[in-house]
């Protein structure tokens, strides 16, 4: 059902296509608000129980559709309104913010579109040609000579070994802000999506000389781009530069024009995926939305909730 709304989207930000995506970030409980014109995703926030994420409406009205959810306090579920993954293709919407006494758009500041989403091309990568993959290239070679080698994953095969490698990563960063269950989750997420859907979802799992393995990295299919689901490489050298190669040749294998590496929540990551030379990026921006009060909406707005929990 998800897949089948998110055909209408036509959005820069590719993720705005992707059930995966949407699935994932929605864990906590995803839900479709709106009417037969005018829809649009509502997710408990991942990380935070306190913030519902509006994702922007598609249809005849967005902008309408966001003042009547902000106006509803009966049909939503609790916790404060965010706008999420908002673009400069939010114009109406922008306008319609104003009239509400929203603040301005501000950077995220703990999921994914904190830096810009970053589009791809899979052949410049397995080429790595040219000055701006001098440093690539090192990695690469390093990688090679130290015995790395990558394949296709087979969930049958390999979701133990992914599994082990999502739990050691995320113990690696016992420093982090975030809890094991917040690292962990989305691959768990992404793993059960493979197990009982249809999604297009594919991947490439990495192992060290030994046959150890040491990364992974999932991604869904949706036309001619491929979306980064999730990723986890340990400490090893060249291990995420050879990552991102065995993603990019098996995508080009394919004729998948175009690999999206998503946006980061760190400037490292920002930074590693800058080194891949985006064709295109997408800034993304959150927006505070007012706080709903109990007498605002009653009676007015009977626009409907769907439980679309995934």
């Amino acid at each position: 059902m998800l897949s089948s709304i998110l055909r209408h989207v036509e959005r820069d930000d590719p993720f705005g296509r992707s059930a995966a995506y949407f699935a994932m970030t929605g864990r906590k409980g995803l839900w479709a608000y709106g009417d037969d014109e005018t829809m649009m995703l509502v997710a408990r926030h991942p990380n935070r129980d306190d913030i519902l994420l509006l994702f922007p409406p598609i249809g005849r009205d967005p902008a309408g559709l966001l003042a009547r959810a902000v106006d509803d306090p009966l049909s939503l579920p609790s916790g404060r309104l965010e706008l999420a993954r908002f673009s400069t293709e939010d114009q109406a919407l922008a306008s319609r913010l104003g009239t509400m006494g929203v603040k301005e758009p501000h950077r995220e500041k703990v999921l994914d579109w904190a830096y810009p989403v970053h589009v791809v091309s899979p052949k410049r990568i397995v080429e790595r040609e040219g000055k701006p993959f001098v440093s690539f290239r090192g990695h690469i070679n390093r990688a090679i000579r130290d015995g790395c080698r990558a394949e296709p994953i087979d969930l049958a095969r390999h979701r133990d070994d992914i599994l082990r490698i999502i739990d050691r990563w995320a113990d690696s960063r016992s420093d982090s802000d975030f809890s094991h269950d917040d690292l962990t989750g989305p691959t768990h997420s992404v793993l059960g999506l493979m197990d009982r859907t249809d999604l297009d979802i594919g991947g490439t799992i990495s192992c060290d000389s030994h046959g150890a393995p040491i990364g992974f990295w999932l991604w869904e299919q949706v036309g001619n781009t491929a979306m980064s689901l999730v990723r986890a490489y340990l400490r090893h050298p060249g291990n995420a530069e050879y990552g991102i190669l065995s993603m990019a040749e098996q995508l080009s294998n394919a004729n998948i024009p175009e690999m999206c590496l998503g946006g980061s929540e760190t400037a490292d990551l920002d930074a590693f995926k800058r080194k891949m030379q985006p064709v295109r990026s997408i800034d993304l921006s959150t927006v505070a939305l007012p706080d709903r009060t109990l007498a605002a909406g009653i009676g007015r707005y009977p626009v409907p909730l769907f439980p679309a929990r995934v």
